[in-house]
């Protein structure tokens, strides 16, 4: 599955009662059938290699040996995260109702062309294999089209014992980050052709509550059914940790009594916007705030971000957001840059002082290890990416796209350095596809070429190929393919990420520094709001 081709996203109406969306159920559903040949006749099974590292959605290599178990299971079983959506008729859903039997829950979206099918298909298959008593949870991250209707419609084709959700943007994207889920909308510049990408692992939880592995795009059914056999007959118990709280001062107690005396502050939904958030020196973290469910978009608002460890520490000081509207667009996203010392889980606390009034929230955030790539904060490297001309105008040279935008190919970083100019670098292969998320930064700079006219957009082929009668040929193969120097020189091979792990979109002031970077799962958001960032001196 590492090297399945991902389909271009098409465009469907959400509305269940249109011809035109039952024959999209009828092409899934069909697509469910041949998942399960497939992996019937064997073409499901691992591939040699170690166990897919990161939550980035990409579809690395699995154990050589189908039935290791040991090397699916969290080594520290953790409670799972909360899930409250809608199931498809409307009802009030918690994970919880699915204690006592073990539970797969994986994210996706309905029109996913290729991805979300292939796992519904391996899990269906474990399910099957392991007998009655096991449940799968579907979440979507595309609530704009997966409704409670279309969801009805969708469900009738999915295998026995699964569950679809939905529900407002804000819960589920509260409810991905909680789980470690990256998802990002990508624009095709098509009315309602957008597709998402988002982390494609699946979560196995056990009758206890307790997240027991985690598997990665590409486990075969067979792997996942005796995962599924250890965690249903292995019980653990993990005793809950609660930290004793300290017996109040007197002074605490009359401070309590005098801040009882001021308003209180109102709730402030958080909601981290950015695709990709990295440890080390100070990156961007955009966020989307709402005050009882109405969208902040106030520009002379501007919040402050407190970074909080998972153990309640605040961790340096306040950060305050930069408003930032991008051109022709309503809505306000609020930008801070944050020095975040290691991966891992953490919190933000945000603060907005508001007309008469103040909001607090907060939000989960899921940090990265950015590992030898290019550092945020940091100059772009000089490395020269080819152009058109350099090659002598031979497209198939600089891109392996059937349908290339060439104003991808006309300016090389270097040329983009020496000149001021702001750039995106977009490090992706149409061809050459080794996680499910190939191809589609692509597409997302071709839909954003057209809106940042001073920016140039560059389009770099990260593996070495040659042309062969006007067919692109991979020198070595997509277990082991190797970069051409451009995509070196920006850290991509290097641990803990590896050649694999594409794509990849680095954004570029004019100075040359590298103000932003997304890695597998990057939206169109993301980068329109850093580049609004730079245009207004931020």
């Amino acid at each position: 599955m590492a090297g399945r081709p991902a389909v271009s996203p098409q465009g469907h109406t959400t509305r269940s009662d249109h011809p035109g969306t039952r024959l999209a159920v009828v092409i899934i559903a069909l697509i469910g059938v041949l998942v399960v040949a497939t992996a019937l006749s064997g073409n499901l099974t691992p591939r040699a290699g170690g166990v897919a590292g990161g939550a980035n959605g990409s579809a690395s290599p699995t154990p050589s040996v189908a039935m290791d178990v040991a090397s699916y299971l969290d080594r520290d079983p953790r409670a799972a995260p909360p899930i409250e959506l809608t199931d498809p008729n409307d009802h009030a859903f918690s994970l919880t109702s699915l204690r006592g039997g073990p539970a797969f829950v994986f994210f996706g979206y309905t029109h996913c062309p290729d991805v979300c099918p292939a796992t519904i298909g391996t899990v269906g298959l474990a399910m099957e294999a392991n007998g009655p008593g096991a449940h799968a949870v579907f979440v979507s991250v595309d609530p704009e089209r997966d409704t409670t209707t279309w969801l009805r419609e969708y469900t009738r084709f999915l295998p026995a014992g699964f569950t679809a959700l939905t529900g407002p943007d804000t819960k589920i994207r509260a409810t991905a980050d909680a789980w470690g889920v990256r998802y990002a909308r990508v624009e095709t510049g098509v009315a309602g052709a957008y597709s998402m990408s988002h982390t494609a692992n699946v979560f196995l939880v056990d009758g206890a509550g307790l997240v027991r592995a985690r598997l990665p795009f590409g486990t075969s059914s067979e792997a996942m059914a005796a995962v599924l056999r250890y965690v249903a007959t292995t019980p653990i118990a993990v005793a809950p940790t609660a930290r004793p709280e300290a017996p109040a001062s007197p002074t605490a107690t009359n401070a309590a009594a005098s801040a009882s005396d001021a308003p209180r502050p109102v709730a402030l939904g958080v909601e981290v916007v950015s695709s990709s958030v990295w440890a080390g020196p100070a990156g961007p973290i955009i966020l989307s705030l709402s005050v009882a469910g109405a969208r902040l978009d106030d520009t002379g608002t501007r919040p402050s971000v407190q970074l909080v460890s998972v153990t309640g520490d605040r961790i340096g000081p306040p950060v305050a957001a930069a408003p930032v509207r991008p051109p022709g667009v309503t809505a306000v996203s609020y930008v801070a840059d944050v020095a975040v010392p290691i991966p891992g889980p953490w919190r933000i606390e945000v603060t907005a002082d508001l007309p008469g009034r103040s909001a607090v929230g907060s939000a989960a955030l899921d940090v990265l290890d950015p590992g030898s790539t290019a550092a945020i904060g940091a100059g772009a490297p000089p490395a020269r990416t080819p152009t058109l001309p350099d090659v002598g105008g031979v497209v198939r040279a600089v891109t392996t796209d059937p349908a290339p935008d060439l104003r991808l190919s006309g300016t090389s970083t270097v040329d983009a350095l020496a000149g001021g100019r702001p750039f995106v670098l977009v490090v992706d292969s149409t061809r050459f596809r080794v996680s499910p998320a190939c191809g589609r930064a692509i597409v997302m700079a071709r839909y954003l070429v057209d809106r940042w006219r001073d920016v140039a957009f560059i389009h770099l082929e990260p593996y070495r190929y040659s042309v062969v009668a006007d067919t692109p040929v991979l020198e070595g193969t997509l277990e082991a393919p190797t970069l051409v120097e451009p995509a070196a020189a920006w850290g991509i091979a290097g641990s803990p990420w590896g050649a694999r792990s594409m794509p990849w979109v680095f954004v570029v002031d004019g100075h040359g520094v590298v103000r932003a970077k997304y890695q597998g799962v990057s939206g169109s958001d993301d980068v329109d709001v850093i580049l609004a960032l730079i245009a207004q001196g931020g």
